[in-house]
């Protein structure tokens, strides 16, 4: 899927103006929380490595990385962003 900038029917606008479809945002939030749980404390990690790396091949890394980059603004996971807002790879470590 590309990224939509315009509204997207039964969809979710994320902080960084991308849409996604609300069951692919909801679905990934679930497997996301799992995820973080696997995750030791103290690392640097990429988005993908919170998901099951065979989960992770069937999804878009564009819908991936920005639903949690949000979540993680949002406070709705566990993870910290390190780094500069403007990087292009993302990393977090699990708080």
């Amino acid at each position: 899927m590309t990224k939509q900038k315009g509204p997207l029917q039964d969809g979710v606008r994320l902080s960084s103006g991308i849409y996604v479809p609300q069951a692919v945002h909801d679905e990934l939030f679930e497997h996301v929380k799992v995820g973080i749980q696997r995750l030791s404390y103290g690392r640097p990690y990429k988005a993908r490595d919170m998901l099951e790396p065979h989960y992770y091949i069937g999804q878009d890394p564009w819908q991936v990385g920005g639903c949690v980059a949000d979540w993680e603004r949002h406070r709705d996971i566990s993870v910290r962003f390190l780094g500069c807002p403007y990087c292009s790879v993302r990393y977090y470590e699990r708080r």
